[in-house]
């Protein structure tokens, strides 16, 4: 009989585990021994976990990196000034630090699934940090994209309140508030788990990160992991759908009539029309998106309150979510480039900057050099 009694999974694909509870620095060599009992994982558990967690996660987390750092370049340029790019700069940066976020996490997954560190310090941060401050990243990124679609929303389908419902000071004070009250809503998090101490057989001392069973088990704690995937998971991804939808079709009437009222269309027009419709497939893109890796995550968290541990089924499952959810992350600078015009020029115009810049630099402190050089003494 294994030590793991009850699990708990969390909205970021972590499984927190209840074990030997020790509240005293004492001798745990058998309780060290208990823990490796029952958690031997099969040849192809583990060949899952190191192609999910060792090659898939790392470099969509490098990629997504790099994006997201590429995103809020491009996007604080002074040609970016639109209603819609405050919110996607928001969305840029709490998909940047979500993704942050998840190399420790990984980490863990692959190097210290057991829980258990020589540091206190690493092992406070992954029992109350990590969790709490990528799941408020991953929630402050989704309502953000939830406010995006809003925005998009309200400009496309009822133009003549946009001025008054999506102006800019309107969006700088919401992506202002969203992190804000997300971190807040998130607290409970903070103490999901306890760092315990204890002596190895070699006078070592060992951290280990344990669950703290009177807040997981708790009734109002699963009240409130259910409201937390309902408003930042199930809801969202329901309410994408249905505007989005509702944009799409209200764009094409739109254009449908657009084209027969008006039989000679301006420049200025056309562009501005081209541009409507890239952000609109820019959108529909990032939500679609949005809907199809968040999905198996809502299902992990709020179906799965027991798995087996060492279930070949689960365990992949569990990889896919985990590197699904990440991928939602990841690829928003890649999906821009695809379906924005302006951000894919202003990305170039960035990158021919930095270059002749970067060129210029070292053109004159070549010229520098050599006037040093053949300067006589």
């Amino acid at each position: 009989m294994g030590v793991l009694s009850t699990t708990l999974t969390t909205p970021f694909g972590d499984i927190v585990s209840s074990n030997s509870t020790w509240t005293e620095v004492e001798d745990c060599s058998s309780l060290l021994s208990n823990l490796s009992y029952g958690h031997t994982a099969s040849p192809s558990i583990e060949q899952v976990k190191y192609v999910a967690y060792g090659i898939a996660m790392p470099v969509l987390v490098a990629l997504g990196v790099l994006g997201d750092i590429l995103n809020l370049v491009v996007l604080t340029r002074p040609n970016m000034t639109g209603v819609a790019y405050v919110y996607m700069r928001g969305y840029a940066a709490a998909s940047l630090f979500a993704l942050l976020c998840a190399i420790p996490f990984t980490h863990r997954i692959l190097t210290h699934e057991t829980g258990r560190w020589a540091s206190y310090y690493v092992a406070a941060f992954h029992a109350h940090v990590v969790l709490y401050f990528g799941n408020s990243c991953i929630g402050i990124g989704v309502v953000m994209l939830l406010a995006l679609t809003v925005e998009r929303f309200i400009s496309v389908c009822y133009p003549a309140q946009a001025r008054n419902l999506c102006g800019a000071k309107r969006a700088y004070v919401t992506v202002a508030v969203i992190p804000l009250a997300g971190f807040l809503l998130y607290c409970p998090y903070i103490f999901i788990a306890n760092v315990a101490t204890c002596v190895d057989d070699r006078g070592e001392l060992i951290h280990r990160k344990e669950r703290n069973e009177w807040l997981v088990d708790s009734i109002w704690f699963q009240v409130y992991k259910w409201i937390l995937e309902l408003v930042f998971k199930l809801l969202p991804a329901l309410v994408l759908v249905y505007l989005n939808v509702r944009i799409i079709r209200t764009y094409k009437a739109v254009c449908e009539k657009r084209r027969k009222m008006t039989k000679k269309v301006s420049g200025e027009q056309r562009r501005q029309y081209a541009e409507e419709s890239r952000l609109m497939y820019l959108l529909g893109g990032t939500s679609t998106l949005f809907f199809v890796c968040m999905t198996p995550m809502i299902v992990l968290s709020v179906t799965i309150h027991r798995p087996w541990k060492n279930s070949l089924a689960f365990e992949i499952f569990r990889a896919i979510a985990n590197v699904l959810e990440v991928t939602n992350f990841a690829v928003t600078f890649y999906i821009y480039c695809t379906f924005s015009k302006d951000f894919r020029e202003t990305f170039l115009r960035t990158l021919r900057s930095a270059k002749e810049n970067s060129m210029g630099a070292s053109f004159l402190g070549s010229v520098s050099g050599l006037k040093e050089a053949i300067r006589p003494p």
